[in-house]
């Protein structure tokens, strides 16, 4: 990993040295969505050695709008994550959350620097341990400048982003009730380091997940006659599955469906009675994601009258697409050249975030994206020896330091 760097910033150099620091213990130390007891616990640490009081979560719950879990069922308050307020001395303002996620993935890191994950099968393969790093870094430096601001920063350290319907959950339990804009980004490792891509435009897609389950009729393989097969089934649902994008959605419109998951029988030689499969879809407006849903329900419904099984057919919305207000984007995009090495228009990504759902339930804010690698050979999210760089920290946390100086004045 490179050593930090520093653009035309004027973070102390204690803070990027216990960011670095914070990053690579919070890098060491991934934990899963809605079970990140550790982090929360570091967190709160950290924050309180700047002098930074954390709200409990337990008591930010909103008895009134109780948080749900997958299946949109009442579920206990949050137990993890972190919020805290840093008021700023030039006055009464509005609130501004500055967001970061926490939550790692259950991959096995493939990985030979020194600070690797110490928890086996999980690792942070999304960088939201930069994230995290960044936003504490951001928090000692407008502690330490509230004289540069008016109203309150809000710091939201968000659970369950990966999974679980972390930003839900955080709206449902009334964490930002009384919050008037949000900003947050996401590290990119195709971007170079120094690279801030801002724009008015959506930049992350919806993610949509959709569950099928087929239900046929077993028999021997030797006797395929008794059999109302549902693997056949899926196969001709398959093929159909591909032409919703290629017949249906107009070629300039950004969408995908990809099938990710099947499961089918127990032994090898026996036609199996049910057969499931899982898969995803994602759009950048709502519109061609309710086509999607509308042809992907007539397929399976129709495969499966055509081939004499029966199917059910979940969907599901796990994110809805990034919408940035324009004008948060401008302020956000002229501050950035005070300490970007390049602003840019970043390409879109149907990549997805829940950011999108603080943006949805009526709070303005801006999601962005701050190159973490840029190497020619640099691996993606969600990958085993996926690498972010130190050298990116001090860029995203002056992208939240100046947005709150920037939105709060």
């Amino acid at each position: 990993m490179s050593t930090v760097i520093a653009g035309p910033t004027d973070i102390d150099t204690t803070t990027l040295e216990e960011t670095v620091k914070a990053r690579h213990w919070l890098h060491r130390h991934p934990e899963m969505a809605l079970r990140e007891f550790d982090t929360t616990h570091y967190l709160k640490e950290r924050l309180a050695s700047y002098g930074i009081e954390s709200i409990d979560a337990t008591h930010r719950h909103d008895p009134e709008q109780p948080s749900a879990d997958d299946e949109g069922n009442p579920s206990a308050p949050l137990t993890t994550g972190v919020t805290a307020d840093i008021h700023g001395s030039l006055g009464t303002g509005p609130t501004l959350a500055l967001r970061a996620d926490i939550d790692g993935l259950p991959i096995v890191e493939d990985s030979t620097h020194a600070f690797a994950s110490l928890n086996p099968g999980m690792m942070h393969a999304c960088g939201h341990d930069l994230h995290m790093a960044s936003l504490l870094g951001a928090a000692r430096e407008l502690q330490e400048h509230r004289d540069r601001f008016r109203g309150t920063v809000r710091l939201l350290f968000q659970p369950a982003e990966e999974a679980e319907l972390g930003a839900q959950k955080v709206l449902a339990a009334g964490w930002l009730n009384d919050v008037d804009l949000i900003v947050g980004y996401h590290n990119h490792p195709g971007l170079p380091v120094g690279t801030v891509g801002i724009s008015a435009n959506p930049i992350m897609g919806g993610n949509y997940r959709f569950d099928v389950t087929i239900h046929g009729r077993g028999a021997h393989g030797s006797r395929p006659e008794d059999s109302a097969d549902p693997i056949t089934a899926f196969t001709a649902m398959s093929s159909e599955i591909q032409t919703i994008v290629s017949r249906n959605i107009a070629p300039l419109e950004p969408a995908v469906v990809s099938i990710t998951q099947i499961r089918a029988g127990q032994a090898w030689n026996i036609i199996p009675s049910v057969m499931e499969f899982q898969g995803t879809a994602r759009a950048f407006n709502r519109h061609t994601a309710e086509l999607i849903q509308e042809r992907l329900t007539r397929i399976v419904q129709g495969v499966s009258e055509a081939h004499g099984v029966t199917s059910h057919l979940d969907w599901s919305v796990r994110a809805v697409p990034i919408e940035n207000n324009p004008d948060i984007a401008a302020t956000l995009r002229r501050e950035a050249v005070h300490y970007a090495q390049k602003v840019i228009e970043p390409v879109p990504s149907l990549g997805s975030d829940d950011f999108a759902d603080f943006q949805h339930s009526g709070i303005p804010g801006v999601f962005s994206f701050i190159g973490s690698n840029g190497d020619p050979d640099a691996s993606g999210w969600h990958t085993p020896n996926f690498i972010a760089k130190d050298a990116a920290l001090p860029y995203a946390i002056d992208y939240y330091t100046h947005a709150a100086y920037a939105l709060l004045n």
